[in-house]
């Protein structure tokens, strides 16, 4: 289970210390979807960008993983205690192929969750890589190139689709994961989506897309405001959503 307990978020800038996140308490738990709903600026993506330590963020109160207090883990130590996060805005890595970027990921993940374990080869990894690729519909050549250089808003989902495949992790934060794409590949992403939760998996959705939702039903919606989590509630509260919209929640 993640626990947020009175956790705020304001700005990490001494000249602005602006409130992001105003005392947000909640828990995920394993096994189930959650929708993270809200007007442009209520700060959604504040929130799951502070749990994993961004810059320009600083955070306070409660963050338990598993029990754990997580207030002093880094971003990486974070990625290898089975956290997650599908960035909006994929940033392009010129010089490092994304193969080779995918093989050192796994290692490190491989190293942490069993440390018994011996890294894998090129020839080891790649093999299966092409497996996961084929389940994906990923050419394989396509990992040849470099790091999200040029790929399509659905090329580059796809990569983190195969991250998460590759790293296994047990919470998912997915922000607008869904943005620009068509409806086969959201018809894929969702698929991908019931796979986790049958896995046993926690996935944190953050969207504005509402046809994603008619084909994915969330176990619990959230909304926020002005940075405060102001209503949570199951599939209903998406329908009341589309009629009266967020400033009647």
């Amino acid at each position: 289970m993640l626990t947020l307990d009175s956790f705020s978020v304001k700005l990490a800038d001494p000249s602005n210390e602006k409130t992001i996140i105003q005392t947000f308490s909640y828990s995920f738990i394993p096994g189930k979807i959650y929708c993270i709903l809200g007007q442009n600026g209520s700060g959604k993506s504040s929130l799951v960008f502070s749990l994993f330590w961004h810059p320009g963020y600083q955070k306070s109160g409660v963050l338990l993983l598993d029990g754990d207090d997580t207030s002093t883990l880094s971003p990486d130590s974070l990625s290898t205690r089975w956290l997650f996060l599908s960035f909006q805005n994929v940033p392009e890595i010129p010089g490092i192929l994304l193969k080779e970027y995918l093989r050192i990921i796994y290692n490190i993940h491989l190293a942490t969750i069993h440390p018994e374990a011996k890294p894998l080869s090129s020839f080891l990894f790649w093999r299966l890589l092409e497996r996961e690729c084929r389940e994906l519909s990923i050419d394989p050549a396509f990992l040849q190139r470099d790091l999200y250089v040029g790929f399509s808003g659905w090329e580059k989902r796809k990569i983190e689709l195969l991250q998460i495949r590759l790293l296994d992790p047990k919470y998912i934060f997915l922000d607008e994961i869904d943005a620009g794409l068509d409806i086969d590949a959201l018809s894929i992403l969702t698929q991908e989506m019931q796979r986790w939760k049958q896995e046993g998996k926690c996935i944190v959705l953050i969207t504005h897309n509402f046809h994603l939702l008619d084909t994915l039903t969330p176990d619990e919606v959230l909304v926020m405001q002005k940075g405060a989590l102001v209503s949570s509630g199951k599939w209903e509260l998406i329908a009341k959503i589309r009629i009266s919209g967020f400033e009647k929640i």
